[in-house]
């Protein structure tokens, strides 16, 4: 299944029979059949029409627009095809031990994926730069010593552990983003992460890259049955997708983190291809392209986990309808991804 990326100013999405169509300016740019599409993303401004939006409905395809601050403003999808019990354990999770047990999974998950990529990064330093490669480690070790008390916690309602999970989280991250930082290029002048509005370029790249990652989460959310919106981890807010927000905390190390990393290290994206608007870094239209690129490549590249080989964008699906199958009961735990180092 393809996705269909709609960047730019001034073009619209039309429908012709069973065809997605893309023009700008009246001409017609691109077209494709929309049951050969899984999604289609817009970041640029223009335009769609009824007519298109009822065929991607009826496909099953998610229609996703990103504003230029890297956030997810808008996604439609089509109904529910899932049964309402995952729904309803799914709420009364919340309020005992399986919505603990998640919790620390997901967490367990990440800092695993932290170690992971910090290790990864640190190897192919060794030789080269063996300050940085320490540094590296360094960060490395320290999240492993977290991995065990994450573990040992009780397996009890989310509230009563949200603190300490988020306490071992925050700390992680910013030992993990320090050790990353020796690695960037001084002058994209990255002191850490400064959150929804970027500072300075890589933020710019890593909130850009995490909208696109939510919206793959999101799918596999929706169509596991889950409510996107009833998290465990990250706790509840008018507007907020609780559940999007706690499984993509399994899958932005490997897929934004190292695409952003590697496109700036290995000087595909320079600092010039962004621009400060009211204090807040953007991304030029080169950069955003590159990353684009990068990252949906990445959900259909292949990865060997559990000995088979699975695009990304499969596995984030599986990942939901283990949590969907782990509350409805039909499992007795809930495995989170990590890539082993």
């Amino acid at each position: 299944m393809k996705r269909l990326i709609v960047d730019g100013y001034g073009r619209f999405i039309k429908r012709e029979g069973d065809q997605i169509v893309v023009t700008e300016k009246g001409k017609v740019i691109h077209r494709v059949l929309a049951e050969e599409l899984r999604q289609v993303l817009i970041t640029g401004n223009g335009g769609i029409s009824f007519d298109a939006m009822e065929l991607l409905g009826e496909c099953g395809v998610d229609l996703i627009k990103v504003d230029w601050k890297g956030e997810v403003v808008c996604r439609l999808s089509s109904s529910m095809m899932r049964t309402v019990q995952t729904r309803r354990e799914q709420y009364a999770a919340y309020n005992d031990h399986r919505g603990g047990h998640i919790s620390k999974a997901i967490i367990t998950s990440k800092l695993k994926n932290q170690y992971a990529v910090l290790g990864s990064l640190a190897k192919v330093r060794v030789e080269a730069s063996p300050s940085a490669a320490r540094m590296l480690l360094d960060g490395r070790e320290y999240i492993s010593k977290q991995i065990p008390e994450v573990m040992q916690l009780p397996e009890v309602r989310p509230s009563e552990i949200r603190g300490t999970l988020m306490g071992i989280e925050g700390n992680c991250s910013k030992v993990y983003w320090e050790a990353v930082s020796n690695i960037l290029p001084k002058d994209f002048c990255f002191n850490g992460r400064s959150g929804r509005y970027a500072k300075d370029p890589i933020n710019a790249m890593l909130n850009y890259g995490y909208a696109l990652l939510e919206g793959e989460v999101w799918h596999g959310v929706h169509y596991s049955g889950l409510d996107p919106f009833g998290g465990f981890l990250h706790v509840d807010r008018p507007g907020k997708a609780s559940m999007v927000l706690d499984l993509m905390e399994e899958f932005r190390q490997q897929i934004v983190d190292k695409s952003v990393i590697a496109l700036v290290t290995r000087e595909m994206i320079k600092v010039d291809d962004f621009e400060v608007v009211e204090g807040i870094c953007r991304l030029g239209d080169r950069s955003k392209r590159i990353l684009i690129d990068s990252i949906e490549s990445t959900f259909e590249e292949y990865v060997r986990y559990k000995e088979v080989k699975i695009r990304w964008t499969d596995l984030i699906m599986n990942q939901a309808v283990e949590i969907a199958k782990y509350l409805r009961g039909e499992s007795s735990k809930y495995e989170p991804f990590y890539l082993r180092w």
